[in-house]
């Protein structure tokens, strides 16, 4: 992963926590942890290609970073 890519990633925000994640369960039968620790953060935008992409992950302290997803932003 690039430097550029690793500071997006410091920069991410808080999309979701807990039960409004739609897969904590699925996070949860995988990974182990409370549902109501987990969070899904999001990169800020970047282009690529052309192209709006953003990073989303899932975290849960404890377990660490898992999911990492290179997401295309819908463009309007």
């Amino acid at each position: 992963m690039s430097t550029l890519s690793r500071r997006m990633l410091a920069q991410a925000r808080v999309i979701a926590k807990g039960k409004r994640i739609r897969e904590v369960r699925r996070l949860v039968a995988r990974y182990g942890g409370r549902p109501s620790k987990w969070v899904k953060k999001s990169s800020p935008s970047f282009e690529s290609a052309g192209q709006d992409f953003e990073y989303h992950r899932y975290e849960h302290p404890g377990i660490g970073k898992v999911e990492l997803r290179r997401k295309l932003v819908n463009q309007q």
